[in-house]
């Protein structure tokens, strides 16, 4: 398993609804994480609290068959009680179920292990040197019903030219040389993961992105710490 792999895995949400005309949507991304053996989706609230949508409406794809989705048996959101703000309350991990899925085919999926201390670190660790982004901005995720055809395509940019604590407990503002191409839209981008390259070369998880400043143009996001320790209380 590579760093692109892992890159790799990360994947628009694409939702049911229920309208026998429409039967899916497109909003915002997510991504795959492990811990200890579980398989986790994971994506920002907002995304769907905003269209009114259960997260559990999420289709993310089989390896074994991807014209076929993932089931869940668990939904969970993580908030830190000390926190002065609820910026950092936005994540949503979704269980993949043991009971529909084997162990071989979750294995099978790219993704960090954050029950290893060594895959996770806050996005100021002097041992990062770059950052790696790659979400779905709305431009680029589009539903043909006459064509019946669901195409998407990913923006990665990586390049990061500063890193520091933003104006809400538990987040951080990242400023990157590419943030977003002029015609894109970079809400689509809620729900990113933001990846770390450390000295080594190695991938680790440094946060997900929740928010763009338009007029910063810096992304906001939250600490890696908030999902790490949510998922070990599961």
């Amino acid at each position: 398993m590579t760093g692109q792999d892992i890159i790799n895995t990360t994947k628009p949400i694409l939702f049911e609804t229920s309208l026998e005309e429409f039967p899916y949507g497109l909003v915002g991304t997510c991504y795959p994480v492990k811990y200890n053996g579980s398989l986790y989706i994971v994506s920002a609230f907002h995304c769907y609290s905003k269209y009114e949508l259960k997260p559990e409406q999420t289709c993310y794809p089989r390896p074994d068959d991807p014209t076929d989705f993932f089931a869940f048996d668990r939904c969970a959101r993580f908030k830190a009680e000390h926190a002065m703000d609820d910026e950092h309350y936005d994540h949503i991990a979704l269980r993949v179920s043991q009971s529909h899925h084997s162990q071989g085919e979750m294995d099978k999926v790219a993704a960090l292990d954050l029950a290893n201390p060594d895959n996770a670190r806050p996005p100021e660790s002097n041992d990062i040197i770059d950052f790696v982004l790659r979400g779905y901005p709305a431009p680029m995720q589009k539903i043909d019903y006459d064509l019946k055809k669901i195409s998407y395509q990913a923006y990665m940019t990586n390049g990061c030219l500063g890193v520091a604590k933003a104006p809400f407990d538990l987040c951080y503002s990242i400023r990157m040389k590419t943030p977003i191409p002029d015609n894109m839209d970079p809400k689509g981008m809620s729900g990113t993961p933001l990846y770390g390259i450390n000295h080594n070369r190695k991938i680790v998880y440094c946060g997900m992105l929740i928010q763009y400043g338009e007029f910063t143009g810096e992304y906001i996001a939250i600490g890696p710490e908030i999902l790490v320790n949510g998922l070990k209380e599961l």
